[in-house]
């Protein structure tokens, strides 16, 4: 894949050698001087004859090369989530083999203590490159064994590694192959390419593979440029704490054309666009949401709103995007008709099952298999756009026989402003309940008044008759929350138990 998407950076290196590429608050770099700099790591990365490399790092240049760099040289990629815990990222550079450990930071200080100590446990030597960056390498002494075969696949070259949290928040490393990601990246390349999109704004952190891929690969291979920074200057200042008014800044400072935004991230700007208008984002053309389900309601004030919100579908496993509305074949509520690149179809038990552009497995499970189970159940319409209802293992069975997607409420839920955070429980039982977060300026009284809003879009047997309230917010450091953001319902139930049963 790499290979291509070179080819591509080459090909406008010669035909348009200043046109930028990559844009920050203090530098541009063109496309001739990217073809420049990825050569040149490549070539050191080549002298040090080593298969796979972790990268950790806030969202900044060295991140883009080094990562196209190590892949043009042959060299697996293992982008280390920034939420990460110690353990986790010592599970990660244990599990992938990782034989070269990366810190691409400008700010080498701001490196988390812990991340230093433990690259010291492990670490064999510090590795000079001779290319004028703010990165450190280190060869890691953990292991001697050779790395795991990847027996039939040796044809593949192994692009990246890339660690999902599991549902029991120990990391999963999802084995992708150069021609899967090649596929997808021209697959949403040719999607995109009738929008004549301009500058792309990163605003997810880049060991996210959906930022990974539908932001940089993409926006390159399109002979776009991409904005770059550490995301908070953008607005997401933490996992679950998004400023919308920097983020408008950022679009109208840098005109930015297209993003790649989460639910919550997309609740918050329509919260604030819908309180001082949405002018400072007029120059966005494509505004891509995934990661979870958005609630049609909110979708619906995207519209009022005229902001150019695109729903979109996909998981790690197929290396990212699967379905995607766009401009021209958009339907609110679906997350879009399946791109060309893959197969769907619904199971007997409504699962949404994917066929092609499939992972190679995971690391030390290398299955073969055309077919990834999503666990989400879904349906297509007439049209063939595909909607998700929910989790297969989540649905909620109510005493009256009733199946209910707590996603599905959750979202309506999530509409109003007032409930910044909400879990929905009612397994066997006649009414549905909810652990909710709302911020403390917001009162009982007003709060009730929010659930009462939503409850009247939904059927009587989708509504919440009981609810607590949390004293924080839903977190990693309360264990509340996955490392991917999802909630951990087992928990938050066995936690509130007392009040949900309350008389």
């Amino acid at each position: 894949m790499m290979n291509h998407l070179f080819k591509a950076i080459s090909a406008y290196a010669q035909q348009d050698p200043t046109r930028e590429a990559i844009v920050t608050d203090v530098d541009t770099i063109n496309y001739a001087e990217l073809k420049r700099l990825v050569e040149q790591l490549r070539a050191e990365l080549m002298k040090l004859n080593i298969p796979r490399l972790a990268l950790w790092g806030v969202n900044s240049v060295d991140w883009i090369i080094i990562d196209l760099a190590a892949q043009l040289a042959g060299v697996t990629v293992i982008p280390i989530p920034l939420f990460f815990t110690k353990e986790q990222v010592l599970h990660l550079l244990q599990d992938s083999q990782a034989d070269l450990f990366c810190m691409a930071s400008e700010k080498i200080e701001d490196t988390p203590q812990w991340l230093m100590e433990l690259v010291d446990e492990i670490g064999k030597h510090e590795v000079s490159v001779s290319v004028d960056m703010h990165a450190l390498f280190f060869r890691l002494a953990q292991h001697q064994t050779q790395h795991q075969s990847l027996l039939p696949y040796q044809s593949r070259q192994l692009a990246k590694i890339t660690y999902t949290s599991g549902s029991t928040g120990t990391p999963k490393g999802v084995c992708l192959p150069e021609d899967t990601i090649e596929s997808i990246t021209h697959s949403l390349s040719q999607a995109l390419a009738s929008s004549q999109l301009g500058r792309h704004l990163c605003l997810i952190p880049f060991a996210t593979l959906l930022e990974n891929i539908a932001g940089i690969y993409v926006a390159l291979n399109m002979r776009r440029s991409v904005v770059i920074g550490e995301v908070s200057q953008f607005g997401l200042i933490s996992n679950h704490s998004f400023d919308a008014q920097r983020f408008v800044e950022a679009v109208r400072k840098y005109q930015i054309e297209s993003v790649i935004l989460l639910p919550q991230m997309l609740k918050a700007i329509v919260e604030y666009s819908t309180e001082y208008g949405s002018t400072g984002l007029s120059t966005l053309k494509f505004i891509a949401v995934g990661g979870g389900k958005v609630s049609a309601d909110l979708l619906q004030q995207c519209q009022q709103l005229k902001l150019p919100v695109y729903e979109g579908y996909g998981l790690s496993e197929c290396a990212s995007v699967v379905s995607l509305n766009l401009p021209g074949a958009r339907r609110v509520g679906s997350v879009g008709r399946i791109l060309p690149h893959v197969e769907v179809e619904i199971a007997e038990n409504s699962e949404v099952v994917v066929k092609g552009n499939a992972m190679l497995g995971y690391v030390n499970d290398l299955v073969a298999t055309p077919y990834i189970h999503t666990g989400d159940a879904g349906y297509f319409d007439e049209d063939g756009y595909l909607y998700i209802t929910g989790r297969i293992k989540q649905i909620i069975v109510s005493s009256f026989g009733r199946n209910i997607s707590p996603e599905w409420v959750e979202s309506n839920s999530l509409t109003e402003p007032e409930i910044q955070q909400i879990a929905i429980f009612g397994e066997a039982q006649p009414y549905l309940s909810a652990v909710i977060y709302a911020d403390d300026s917001t009162s009982e009284q007003r709060l009730a008044v929010a659930i009462e809003r939503a409850n009247a879009r939904m059927p009587d047997y989708a509504q919440i008759k009981r609810w607590c309230r949390a004293p924080e917010p839903f977190s990693l450091s309360n264990q509340m929350l996955t490392d991917n953001g999802k909630l951990r319902r087992q928990q938050i139930q066995q936690h509130f138990q007392a009040e949900l049963t309350a008389n």
